[in-house]
């Protein structure tokens, strides 16, 4: 899936609310996953905590470099 940079902006600011530990407990407590719209709504991807977590972490990589 490509994504234009305001895209991946929009991209890392969801998953940034979402892996607040406030939104991670009540996630955890209820579903332990989450759905995210993706790309102007056009892909729904579905990830469970562990991988919600990884790709966090690979965004995060994708601007520690600027």
């Amino acid at each position: 899936m490509q994504l234009t940079f305001p895209q991946l902006l929009q991209l890392r600011n969801k998953i940034n609310e979402i892996t607040l530990p406030e939104n991670l407990e009540h996630i955890i407590q209820n579903e332990n996953f989450v759905l995210l719209f993706i790309a102007d709504r056009k892909h729904l991807v579905f990830l469970e905590i562990p991988k919600l977590l990884d790709l966090q972490q690979e965004i995060s990589i994708c601007f520690n470099s600027y």
